[in-house]
């Protein structure tokens, strides 16, 4: 080999050793970097429902100017001086056939989170069981499904049909209770004037 190709040869492994060394070399990280990274981690890794419901909880700021209190303050006024105040809160065990003849019905908004579902029924002893019961919308696309039901006073048992075949209990109700066959049912209790 002549000394030519000799130092062709050296500067060609000089410059690959210098490319190796660079990439054996560890790169700089802000700092708190690879705690931010492992703690998008743990948040990915818990279900979709969780990251969704987290997302909606999240504190944020809000502002408000003088007028706009005072807006909203005689907006909740004229709510609570227009609500209907006949009867009184649903006794523990009193349902939907034993709610006081001639209560009005109070409006009860259902949300379940599920981002990757077709679609979401809720079902409870309002509508029978029946599977198809009350279907739930999901107006944004965000996987937030939600439905207002007029209930008559009293206490319900309910769950979710998501893509007509999982039966899931609400995830945000105050109350869970065992349905008999293995699953958990939700409850809610509707007041008047709630």
């Amino acid at each position: 080999m002549s000394p030519a190709r000799k130092g062709d040869t050296r500067r060609e492994e000089a410059r690959l050793r210098a490319l190796l060394e660079s990439v054996r070399a560890p790169e700089w990280a802000p700092p708190g970097f690879a705690a931010r990274v492992m703690a998008r981690v743990r948040r990915e890794g818990r279900p979709a429902w969780r990251r969704a419901l987290d997302w909606l909880l999240r504190p944020r700021a809000v502002r408000v100017t003088p007028a706009g209190a005072l807006l909203a303050g005689a907006a909740a006024a004229l709510v609570l001086w227009a609500a209907p105040w006949s009867g009184g809160p649903a006794q523990p065990g009193e349902g939907p056939a034993q709610a006081g003849a001639g209560t009005a019905q109070v409006v009860t908004r259902f949300v379940f989170v599920a981002p990757q579902a077709g679609s979401v029924h809720l079902t409870g002893d309002f509508v029978a069981w029946d599977q198809q019961g009350v279907p739930l919308d999901d107006a944004r696309g965000n996987g937030v499904w939600m439905v207002d039901l007029p209930l008559d006073p009293g206490v319900y048992q309910y769950a979710f049909v998501v893509d007509g075949l999982e039966w899931s209990p609400d995830p945000l109700a105050v109350s869970q209770v065992d349905d008999g066959f293995g699953r958990q049912n939700s409850v809610v209790i509707v007041t008047q004037g709630a």
